[in-house]
C-alpha cells in the first residue's frame, strides 16, 4: 500500500511513541491489588486510550459500585510516577528517526494522546520531539476522548487538514476505532496485543515498526 495522498500523519503515544503500556498494565493491576481486587491482563489492556468516564463505567461493570476508580487510578499514577522518577520511560525504537522524516518530505505531524498534555511533554521533551509536532491534543482537549472520534477531527483540524488526508499511528483497538470514526487512514502498530477481527476490519495497514511508515508514505 502506497499512500500519496496522506499530507499528515497523527500519532497515538502510549504504545506507538514511548514504551509505557506495559507499565500501564503492571500498575493499573498492582493498584487493584491495593484495594482488594484482582484485574486481569486482559481487562487492564482495556483501559488503554480510555477516558474516564469510560474506564469508570468498566471498574463498576467488573467490580461493582464498591469499586472506587477514582481512588485506584490515582494509586497507579502514583506508583507509575514514582517508578518513571527512578527509571524513566523509554522511547519506541525508530520515533524520533520518522518523525523527523515525514517533515523532511513536507509531511505535517500531530500528537493526539489521551494522556494529559504535561505528561505528554515530560515524557516527549526529554528526547527533543514534543516540540517537533506541528500539532498536540490531548484528550482534555475535547468533549469526548478516545474512542470517540473527537480527538482525531480536532488533530486534523489544527494541522489544517481534512482528516481523509491524515494517517493515524495507533497500537490499541480504542484509538483505531477513534481515527477511522474520524475518517482517517488507519495504520497499527501492535505493542502488547495483536488486532482482533473487529480491529482488522477498521484498519488499512499493519505494521511492525514506526520506520516501517517510510515504505508507505
Amino acid at each position: 500500500m502506497i499512500c500519496k495522498k496522506i499530507r499528515g500523519v497523527i500519532f497515538d503515544m502510549d504504545g506507538v511513541l514511548v514504551d509505557s503500556e506495559k507499565l500501564y498494565l503492571r500498575f493499573w493491576q498492582e493498584a487493584c491489588a491495593k484495594f482488594g481486587f484482582e484485574l486481569d491482563r486482559g481487562q487492564a489492556l482495556s483501559l488503554r486510550s480510555n477516558s474516564p468516564e469510560t474506564a469508570m463505567r468498566k471498574f463498576m461493570a467488573w467490580f461493582g459500585e464498591n469499586a472506587d476508580y477514582l481512588k485506584i487510578r490515582d494509586a497507579r499514577r502514583e506508583l507509575m510516577e514514582q517508578y518513571i522518577k527512578i527509571f524513566g520511560v523509554e522511547l519506541k525504537e525508530g520515533a524520533a528517526e520518522i518523525i523527523d522524516y515525514l517533515q523532511s518530505r513536507g509531511i505535517k505531524t500531530a500528537l493526539a494522546t489521551a494522556s494529559p498534555l504535561k505528561r505528554a511533554a515530560d515524557y516527549l521533551k526529554q528526547y527533543g520531539i514534543f516540540d517537533k509536532f506541528d500539532a498536540v491534543v490531548s484528550g482534555a482537549g475535547v468533549a469526548r476522548s478516545k474512542p470517540a472520534s473527537d480527538i482525531y477531527l480536532k488533530a486534523a483540524d489544527e494541522l489544517g487538514l481534512p482528516p481523509w488526508e491524515c494517517m493515524a499511528v495507533e497500537d490499541s483497538p480504542t484509538g483505531i476505532l477513534s481515527a477511522h470514526d474520524a475518517g482517517c487512514l488507519t495504520v497499527m502498530i501492535p505493542d502488547l496485543t495483536p488486532p482482533d477481527d473487529e480491529t482488522l476490519r477498521l484498519t488499512d495497514c499493519v505494521l511492525k515498526k514506526l520506520t516501517d511508515i517510510r515504505r508507505i508514505i
